[in-house]
């Protein structure tokens, strides 16, 4: 098939971005129309995307870096990649991660004032109780050592609140589920990072230490006085559990105290009526299970090899790891189920990529980028052989386009590649950066590395990182067409006669 006439790939670009270029000055694309049509037929007619996000959600389940469900996951991916013909699959260790954690058990309830169910589960990395415990709810202020003197044998036995509640406002304007063609098609805001005088930075970092110091401090005095745990309220209303991890991943770290993550609305009445000097009562029993036999984490890769550049790469992913206790469906089961439907597509079409297509499903991404970090550290002899990475990671919404992280030279090759998807949306070529997840990794060593854009669906909302964040938030068609674009794009990145541009370093743009 022959590539899209010059003069469709300029309009295109035209409704992709506001960014122009010269038709001299414009690579043409080589996109195969009838590529194109099967990839879309493929993926939208035959797709087995709810057979893989109801199988990592509903039964290998949270997937926390560390956890014999995230090595579940690694198998479990690792033996699909291979079932769907995809080479030199492997379950990679990328370095210490530290002890892995499960919940095993949680049960709680307030019996005075009144009777009622606590709503709350154990952090992760914190420890358990020692058996069910009854004790009192108590509030600790301290800003100092002196302060926790106040509090010397009062604790023990307790369930200790250090934390004021803080007000949620009402959801006023609920946020749109689609993004509009306006937003989309406006130029994005690019923000200089803001300079920091050298003392200034030297104070913050000195406050944040004080800070942690503090913190740390409290935290022995409390375990030191025998505590039977601590209290901490969600960050979320509606009574939905966020929850978050402790200290105890560090196998130099004693494993903390159990804290209880409290539904917010429960928390202000538990913390209220301690004002008052009304007691509270608790029962509370946390049962968790730490895993110090294999302080390893792993990325699951595996290849499409490419034929005449088999030795150069185009890498696409997203990371498999969640946060406990919901299943990680949006966060990120959708990417990584569309990046596995996008392999899926290639190899049951039968396709020969120029390039190798490698796809990773990462570990540790919550943690900070760790299972990419580290993958790309260690693998620092593939740098000048990828040519890209692309990534999903911001919810269940279709693909809208894609940022060019700052790389104007990559803007007219996605505007091409991504012209046949209008109809089903995809209609931004966006300059700017876009932050948190995996992309990061690559583009921080120079590898152009993107982040696709994605309607804002159950992400950064009441749902995210929550006990709610199961199959049931997945929307399946908007992953299906994910799919095919991405199928499309990884294809025709691969095919391409020359790598993808890169940004100029800086000794080149001081050199210009």
């Amino acid at each position: 098939m022959r590539p899209l006439f010059r003069a469709a790939t300029i309009i295109g670009a035209g409704l992709f971005s506001l960014a122009t270029y010269a038709p001299a000055q414009v690579a043409q694309e080589a996109v195969d129309l009838d590529v194109v049509r099967r990839i879309r037929e493929e993926g939208l007619e035959r797709s087995q995307i709810p057979e893989l996000a109801g199988y990592l959600t509903d039964v290998i389940g949270p997937r926390l870096t560390g956890s014999p469900g995230m090595r579940r996951a690694n198998d479990w991916t690792a033996e699909t990649l291979e079932g769907f013909g995809l080479q030199n699959v492997v379950v990679e260790p990328w370095g210490e991660f530290g002890r892995g954690w499960d919940n095993m058990y949680y049960s709680g309830r307030i019996t005075e004032p009144y009777v009622q169910i606590l709503q709350a589960l154990p952090a992760a990395w914190t420890g358990s109780t020692d058996g069910m415990v009854k004790g009192p709810a108590r509030i600790v202020e301290a800003g100092s050592t002196a302060d926790l003197e106040r509090y010397r044998a009062k604790l023990r036995g307790a369930f200790v609140l250090t934390r004021e509640p803080q007000p949620i406002e009402p959801e006023w304007q609920p946020r749109p589920l689609r993004s509009s063609l306006e937003d989309l098609l406006a130029p994005a805001e690019v923000r200089e990072r803001p300079q920091v005088d050298p003392a200034q930075r030297e104070q913050m970092m000195q406050r944040w230490r004080r800070q942690r110091a503090m913190r740390d401090t409290i935290a022995s005095f409390m375990q030191d006085e025998g505590i039977a745990g601590t209290l901490s309220p969600s960050s979320r209303t509606y009574g939905i559990l966020r929850v978050w991890g402790g200290s105890g991943r560090d196998p130099d770290n004693d494993i903390p105290a159990a804290e209880l993550v409290v539904a917010h609305e429960q928390y202000g009445q538990i913390y209220r009526n301690l004002e008052r000097g009304i007691p509270v009562q608790l029962e509370i029993e946390v049962v968790n299970e730490f895993y110090e036999d294999d302080l390893q984490a792993y990325n699951t890769l595996g290849d499409i090899p490419g034929s005449d550049l088999a030795d150069e790469y185009v890498m696409l992913g997203g990371h498999l790891d969640s946060w406990y206790p919901g299943t990680g469906a949006t966060d990120n089961v959708a990417g990584c189920v569309v990046m596995m439907e996008a392999v899926r597509i290639l190899k049951a079409l039968d396709l020969e990529p120029r390039r190798t297509i490698r796809i990773a499903l990462w570990s540790g991404e919550e943690q900070g980028l760790l299972g990419s970090r580290y993958w790309v550290q260690n693998h620092e002899e593939l740098w000048p052989k990828i040519s890209a990475y692309v990534n999903v990671d911001n919810g269940t919404g279709r693909i809208r386009g894609v940022w060019d992280q700052m790389n104007e030279g990559a803007i007219p090759v996605f505007e091409q590649i991504l012209w046949p998807f209008r109809d089903l949306g995809v209609v931004a070529v966006k300059h700017g950066n876009t932050g948190g997840t995996d992309h990061l990794s690559f583009d921080r060593v120079g590898i152009p590395g993107f982040n696709f854009i994605q309607d804002p669906i159950e992400y950064s909302t009441r749902t995210h990182h929550t006990f709610a964040d199961r199959y049931e938030r997945l929307v399946i068609d908007d992953l299906k067409q994910a799919a095919v674009v991405v199928a499309a794009t990884v294809y025709h990145l691969a095919m391409r006669d020359e790598m993808v541009p890169r940004k100029p370093s800086e000794q080149d743009t001081a050199t210009n």
